[in-house]
């Protein structure tokens, strides 16, 4: 995840998160406006119109823009890198001049939500496939990085377990996890938000594991392999 943003946050800001199911677009001014869009919608769908949406609320043009920050995940990959395409061609069509790119973490994100309800230690996780899960410690400063942890190890952790409904799940587990509802605007609204912050200036989604692919190797169809 980098290192965290030490500056304070340049209004007015742009702030999307689509790494859920549930897409959720804020702008806010240094006047203290701010406007907030949810949507069940995917995002190729609702993220635009949602922009659209809150910068006419608060009065702002992309290009009165000073910043943008983009939930970087884990999360929806479709979701993600639909943000991070429409934050480049902004860029690239001149819309986005002394504008820079910051990111966030949804694990962040999730600790803080869960944070506010319990004092006691805990992990946050999101479903990575392959049987593993990315993981966040309650105790871990603020930036750390998430690890990857198998399903054995989630299973026989002695932390309270914690993850959202929004998120994609794939694995079985017999770890118990608490679910409940990913609000990203609670933290997003939050004077605390701007310590979650990355300088993101390449708009690049970090990748837990490298992609892996199966080498093909032709063969003869079986009726060619007969022998007469």
């Amino acid at each position: 995840m980098g290192g965290v943003s030490a500056s304070p946050i340049p209004y007015p800001i742009l702030v999307i998160d689509t790494a859920s199911r549930r897409v959720c677009v804020a702008a806010m001014t240094q006047q203290g406006t701010a406007a907030i869009r949810q949507s069940d919608e995917e995002a190729s769908l609702s993220l635009f119109p949602s922009v659209k949406a809150v910068l006419l609320e608060i009065g702002c043009e992309l290009p009165q823009l000073r910043a943008i920050a983009f939930c970087q995940g884990p999360g929806s990959m479709l979701g993600m890198r639909t943000a991070v395409m429409g934050i480049r061609t902004w860029k690239s069509a001149g819309l986005l001049n002394d504008c820079p790119i910051f990111s966030f973490s949804s694990l962040e994100v999730g600790r803080q939500l869960i944070a506010s309800r319990t004092d006691a230690p805990f992990l946050v996780v999101t479903d990575a496939r392959r049987s593993s899960w990315n993981v966040l410690e309650s105790n871990q400063p603020v930036g750390s990085p998430a690890r990857l942890i198998d399903n054995r190890g989630l299973e026989h952790t002695e932390l309270p377990v914690f993850s959202f409904d929004e998120f994609p799940s794939w694995t079985r587990t017999q770890a118990p996890i608490e679910r409940f509802g990913y609000r990203p605007e609670t933290v997003i609204l939050s004077k605390d938000f701007a310590s979650l912050l990355t300088p993101n200036s390449e708009t690049a989604i970090p990748i837990a594991r490298p992609q892996a692919f199966a080498k093909w190797v032709p063969q003869a169809r079986t009726g060619d392999r007969i022998a007469p």
